[in-house]
């Protein structure tokens, strides 16, 4: 699940750099128009290295098109994009150097677009490190015009270049930063409004379906019931009670499971210890093994969906033990200790072996119940280990109530 939903997102990212490679591919174009222009007006270069000029920013920029769109790895598409920054970045101050003894310095204003460039590419982090690439070439830019064009060091016009890149790198970089965390919540929000809206819409499938065909279903066994009274412990009556009960019960859990699905804020909760403790009786008398149940510390009011995946689990073990332990009694301890929630399960039976410590081989021979608890454990967030051997079977289970993730172990 975790491993689908960090593709997804990788997926998107690389769509988003793509996306924004592409606009960069038809700015870039006005990059060339402009590097001509000012060639032109300021006559540095002959006529033809102008011509190769811009020839060969519009090769690097149709390269640069035609490699975005073929590199298929995020980790590859983010490294051609920091190349590309870099390239960019070089081949402004390449066109500065070239007016370097212009005694105007405007021709820096042209980084600016470099900066932008950084932070829209990666953030506050891309605008303050090609703002400090810009600080850093600028002060060897200065000192190469004092020392060796015997120019003077204008230090208003220093400070006020390293001041204005400095603030465009700040300000556009939060700017850019806030943009994608708004896009981000917007995103969440929408995500959200999905979920609940599907949340509510099998709701009402399970309360207009399962639910009342159940509730129905529960009707006719007790009506059938009702018609073999006249001979007490006929085999009709005892199925049809039996079939009247599993049916009441499980429009309870299914009624509970609606309610959570309403729940939109997750604040709805259950007493668990009179949950469970309703469960296990009805169990114990059902199959008749004693079951010795206890509580330690505060028990807490969880959330539905926590409280139903407890309650499946310890229901899931029960059958297994009713099924095939054959033992002739059961402990169970449900206690809560910090943060965490502590429940085991032991019985006395003939237990069991564990093909290659492996749970998932369970499902080869048609018992999906052990994966079943493993799975609930581990998508609450807790850690589920199972212990078996001649003198019985041992699960025990840790659901920490922050959620935090705990590795499953199997021991023979």
């Amino acid at each position: 699940m975790n491993t689908s939903s960090d593709e997804n997102r990788n997926s998107l990212r690389l769509r988003e750099i793509r996306r924004i490679e592409r606009i960069f591919v038809y700015h870039r174009w006005l990059y060339v128009v402009a590097i001509v222009l000012m060639a032109v007006v300021y006559r540095r270069l002959p006529l033809w290295a102008i011509i190769a000029l811009a020839l060969g920013l519009s090769a690097a920029n149709i390269a640069a098109w035609y490699f975005s769109r073929r590199i298929e790895t995020l980790r590859g598409q983010t490294a051609f994009s920091l190349g590309i920054l870099a390239a960019d970045g070089l081949a402004s101050w390449g066109l500065m150097l070239l007016f370097i003894q212009e005694p105007s310095a405007i021709v820096y204003a042209i980084f600016t677009l470099i900066v932008i460039e950084g932070a829209v590419r990666f953030g506050l982090i891309g605008s303050l490190l090609t703002g400090g690439f810009f600080i850093v070439g600028l002060s060897a830019a200065w000192i190469y015009r004092v020392n060796l064009l015997d120019m003077s060091f204008d230090l208003p016009a220093y400070v006020f270049w390293v001041g204005l890149i400095t603030l465009i790198s700040i300000m556009i970089g939060m700017v850019v930063r806030e943009s994608r965390k708004q896009r981000a919540y917007a995103e969440s929000l929408s995500t959200e409004r999905t979920l609940l809206l599907e949340r509510r819409r099998i709701s009402n499938e399970l309360h207009d379906t399962v639910l009342k065909s159940l509730q129905g279903l529960a009707l006719e066994a007790h009506t059938l019931g009702r018609a073999h009274e006249r001979t007490p412990g006929h085999p009709i009556e005892e199925r049809a009670h039996y079939i009247e009960e599993v049916c009441n019960n499980m429009s309870q859990e299914i009624r509970g499971v609606v309610f959570e699905l309403r729940d939109e804020n997750g604040n709805a909760h259950h007493d668990l210890k009179s949950r469970v403790s309703g469960l296990v009786e009805q169990w114990s008398s059902s199959s008749g093994i004693p079951v010795e149940l206890s509580f330690g510390g505060d028990i807490p009011e969880l959330p539905l969906k926590r409280s139903h995946d407890l309650r499946r689990i310890i229901g899931e073990a029960l059958t297994n033990i009713q099924k095939h332990a054959g033992a002739s009694g059961v402990k169970i301890a449900l206690e809560s200790e910090g943060a965490q929630l502590k429940l085991e399960i032991i019985d006395n039976g003939h237990g069991f072996n564990c093909i290659e410590d492996d749970l998932y081989s369970f499902v080869k021979l048609g018992r999906l119940g052990l994966v079943s608890m493993k799975e609930r454990v581990e998508l609450a967030g807790g850690s589920f280990c199972i212990s078996s051997g001649g003198g019985g079977t041992a699960i025990s289970v840790t659901i920490p109530l922050d959620g935090t993730y705990k590795r499953t172990t199997v021991k023979e």
